[in-house]
């Protein structure tokens, strides 16, 4: 009789064993189409043998666990050109907006408008007496300064937009860092109790994910297949703690010459520095207080040079006042966001009653129709190794046109840069996700050649009982 109990035991240990493979490949099969799902494997083994007469006899199958299949190595690849595609969309995202704001080439960007400016110079030095030639002289000016203030003020602009941005992606880090936190707790517990938490394991590597594309994370092991986040050497998501951040007024910094404010994030509590570099959210920390501060600066150093550059001509040329007199400035202001006409008298206020008599075209108070300080303003677009008031070297030793074109040209390279660096990143993963997907994702011919194991294992099994069955009644029968 043992040996027949012992065999309806091996039956019933085969019908429930094929009966939890049919439920895990269920599982795989419902969830073919599901975002970072991971494909789950039963893991049979052949219980312990028991000894007979005969000597060993195996005792049947059951289920030793179920295995996550995952490649942990491709995770932290992927999470790696993660931080990278984050931050290099983001800069591309903010470089074009910047390139957009100066419209270049166009007739109505800046390098347009001083090339009328400077025209306009040289028009006066054809007509130096003319009062419809000073009139569209000056409108030019006050085009040059126009153009400067919508940049200066819309890149401006843009950039304290970045504020709200990077408040929203700091919060979003915070709200993740929580969760996978919280995911620590719960697949902790599941592992004490001896349970394999798969899916929560799944759900956490998907919160990593986001979180990797929003800042440079790095990602640790931790016990019963929890995982620990660092942003910039800080631990932000342990288990059970997460560290809550927050955006605080960093000191002052010159870029390119002009004093910017500065962004930096810190710890709630504490008040510590965190080291944010990577990411979407470290893109736009780095726009914020050195990408777009750097072409402000230089739009300031440009403004500022062409003031000084065309003051220091003007200021010692005549105008047409009865008597002439020398000693106007011809623009006012210091940088891109102050410049305006000025053009009077320096005994009134400045820029208060612009005077046309008091563009100075003439070297001289007594030469009539002396040209030479028009010619020589008109000059200036292109002229190198400018020089201050002060004796020093502007715009880098540059000319106007040069200075200006490279910084154009700066802002598309990083442009470019940014495009291709995303492009490239996007490859990566793309080919890094194709290596997880061969491992980790479903695919439903395996699983349904394995649901069609199982269940003629369950049919055998089925049969076994009742070959037992049958066994039995014979017994009785004999009986």
């Amino acid at each position: 009789m043992s040996g027949i109990s012992q065999l309806l035991e091996t039956a019933r240990r085969a019908l429930i064993t094929q009966q939890f493979g049919i439920a895990v490949t269920g599982h795989n099969i419902a969830n073919a189409g599901t975002a970072g799902y991971s494909r789950q494997r039963a893991d049979l083994v052949a219980t312990p043998p028991s000894q007979t007469y005969n000597g060993l006899l195996g005792t049947g199958v059951t289920v030793e666990g179920v295995t996550r299949l995952r490649n942990s190595f491709i995770d932290q690849q992927i999470r790696s050109s993660n931080n990278s595609l984050g931050s290099s969309t983001s800069d591309y995202q903010i470089l074009s907006q910047v390139e957009a704001t100066f419209n270049e080439p166009s007739d109505s960007a800046l390098s347009g408008t001083l090339n009328k400016f400077f025209s306009a110079w040289q028009d006066l030095s054809t007509h130096p007496e003319d009062s419809v030639t000073r009139n569209a002289l000056m409108l030019q000016g006050q085009n040059v300064s126009d153009s400067f203030h919508r940049l200066y003020n819309d890149t401006n602009s843009f950039r304290n937009s970045l504020r709200d941005d990077f408040s929203t992606k700091i919060d979003r880090i915070n709200t993740l860092s929580q969760e996978i936190s919280d995911l620590n707790v719960t697949i902790t517990a599941n592992s004490g109790a001896g349970e394999n938490p798969s899916d929560m394991k799944d759900m956490l590597g998907t919160k990593i994910d986001e979180l990797s594309k929003l800042a440079n994370i790095t990602v640790s092991e931790g016990p019963n297949g929890t995982s620990l986040v660092s942003l910039g050497g800080t631990m932000i998501a342990g288990t059970g703690s997460a560290l809550v951040l927050k955006i605080a007024t960093g000191s002052t910094a010159t870029v390119s010459g002009s004093t910017f404010d500065q962004l930096r994030v810190t710890t709630e509590l504490g008040g510590s520095t965190v080291n944010l570099t990577g990411g979407e959210a470290g893109s736009i920390l780095k726009s914020y207080n050195t990408v777009i501060p750097d072409t402000l600066g230089r739009l300031n150093t440009l403004a500022g040079g062409i003031i000084s550059a065309v003051n220091a001509l003007h200021s010692a040329g005549y105008g047409e006042q009865q008597p002439p007199q020398s000693g106007i400035n011809f623009f006012m202001g210091t940088d891109a966001a102050s410049i305006n006409i000025d053009l009077t008298d320096p005994a009134s206020a400045p820029g208060s009653n612009p005077n046309l008599a008091n563009i100075a075209a003439s070297s001289s108070a007594t030469a009539s129709g002396d040209n030479s300080v028009a010619l020589a303003i008109a000059g200036l677009q292109d002229k190198r190794s400018l020089v201050s008031g002060a004796g020093a070297t502007m715009l880098d030793g540059l000319s106007i046109t040069e200075y200006y074109n490279r910084m154009v040209t700066n802002v598309g390279s990083a442009v470019n840069s940014a495009d291709t660096l995303q492009q490239s990143q996007q490859s990566v993963i793309s080919q890094l996700t194709a290596q997880q997907d061969s491992v980790a994702g479903v695919s439903l011919d395996e699983e349904m050649t394995n649901l069609i194991e199982f269940q003629k294992s369950f049919e055998a099994a089925a049969k076994i009982v009742n070959t037992v069955s049958e066994m039995y009644d014979t017994i009785i029968q004999m009986v």
